[in-house]
């Protein structure tokens, strides 16, 4: 059987009444919006995603200010970054490649193991006080590492979980997840650290792997095509194979050069820029830039809920290099709202920031994983992966900008940078304006 079909008579309900939403696109509600979770596996995939995520936005919340109160130093915030994510750009494709070889869910279930098992390490060095900067810089490359084989894992198995017509929707509500986490995490995080102090979020982190590892252990995933691995010669082979696939494939190869320039102007506002703000601008301290990361996971929530509900399948493309532009103009209000010193007009355009970015993401990794074949996924989003590793790119030079121009000036040339991309890419590049 088909692992993309329906397994049952209530899935195959379920499939024909999400046909109809999507194919009509009249149809509006609640129960459209979450169609995907009808699907056991995915359900379980998510609420391991969703309590990874908690935890996630625990410690990048706690970090920053971790950094900020060892060295005060803009410079380490995004060398961290730097250093966390060098992994994934090494090791990114080679996780493409294990994804598409072994066995998905025993890739996501040793991943789990390991980070659980780092962050408790590091949560003991911090509770202890034992904690040196080398330690956040190795923790950061050890974990980078680890994590670079989740994603392709997770993604490439996404569309085995739910039929093809909602592979956006689970998309958005992986999305969404990580909205919804982003409040909850950095609340809780600020709150933490403003009753407890810094090393309370870190201690918390680990029960809720504990609770990852659990619900991981628990999907039953249909096994994927795969020839198996076969050394490395054969991993050569299929590095290779991945990369000539990406750059021969126009939809792909367009996608990953918007998210190139998303990854190196976008996101360094989460990790170098909104710290800066929240601390040196802003001046609302350790409980307020909780607060602020709370308030953009509102938007980002709002954001990938609206999109899971609207399921878009056409002009994907165009509406992609849009978002990315908006996001950029967003980001550039931001900083020039900051200087008005009005902090609740800061928080407003943070709740449009927050949705952008989950819009984003989940268009560009459903094009990509439905542009590929099943057993080419993993690479594929291996390959993207390669695009994520400029965050690190951005990240650092996003901190030595702030240190020499200032937070505001050099987070207005990163939102310009984001609308200069989309705009090159939607008047260069044409296959990206017919994907649909």
């Amino acid at each position: 059987m088909n692992p993309e079909e329906p397994k049952s008579e209530e899935q195959s309900a379920a499939v024909a009444e999400a046909v109809d939403i999507t194919g009509g696109g009249s149809r509006f509600s609640v129960k459209n919006t979450f169609a995907s979770l009808r699907y056991r596996n995915f359900t379980l995939l998510w609420i391991g995603q969703m309590t990874h995520a908690f935890a996630l936005w625990l410690e990048q919340t706690a970090r920053p200010l971790l950094i900020l109160a060892m060295t005060d130093s803009a410079i380490h915030l995004g060398a961290v970054i730097l250093v966390r994510t060098i992994p994934g750009l090494f090791l990114g494709m080679i996780a493409g490649v294990v994804a598409d070889n072994f066995n998905r869910r025993t890739v996501l279930v040793v991943v789990k193991f390991l980070v659980l098992g780092l962050n408790a390490i590091f949560a003991f060095l911090v509770v202890t006080n034992l904690i040196e900067i080398w330690h956040i810089y190795a923790f950061s490359f050890l974990r980078g590492g680890i994590m670079a084989f989740d994603q392709p894992a997770r993604r490439a198995m996404i569309p085995a979980l739910v039929p093809p017509h909602l592979v956006t929707n689970a998309m958005a509500l992986s999305t969404s997840t990580m909205g919804g986490m982003r409040i909850a995490g950095a609340s809780l995080a600020g709150i933490l650290m403003g009753v407890f102090g810094l090393a309370a979020p870190f201690l918390f982190i680990v029960p809720i792997y504990i609770v990852a590892v659990v619900v991981t252990v628990m999907l039953r995933v249909p096994d994927h095509q795969r020839s198996g691995y076969q050394g490395m010669r054969r991993m050569g082979g299929d590095l290779g194979q991945g990369f000539k696939y990406a750059w021969n494939a126009p939809t792909i190869r367009g996608v990953l050069i918007i998210s190139l320039g998303y990854f190196t102007f976008g996101m360094a506002f989460m990790q170098v820029f909104a710290p800066l703000f929240a601390t040196r601008v802003l001046d609302i301290g350790a409980t307020g830039y909780g607060l602020l990361i709370s308030v953009m996971g509102i938007g980002s929530l709002a954001g990938g809920l609206a999109l899971a509900t609207l399921n878009p399948t056409r002009k994907r493309g165009v509406l992609a290099m849009v978002v990315m532009a908006i996001f950029g103009l967003l980001l550039i209000l931001f900083s020039s709202s900051t200087y008005l010193n009005s902090v609740p007009l800061a928080f407003v355009i943070i709740v449009a920031i927050g949705a952008g970015q989950s819009i984003f993401m989940p268009i560009i990794n459903t094009v990509i994983i439905q542009a590929a074949p099943e057993n080419m996924r993993g690479r594929m989003m291996g390959v993207l992966s390669l695009d994520r590793a400029m965050t690190a790119f951005g990240g650092f030079v996003a901190g030595m900008a702030a240190a020499a121009l200032g937070v505001q000036v050099a987070q207005i040339l990163f939102g310009i940078g984001c609308i200069l991309i989309a705009a090159i890419m939607y008047l260069a590049y044409p296959p990206l304006r017919r994907i649909e």
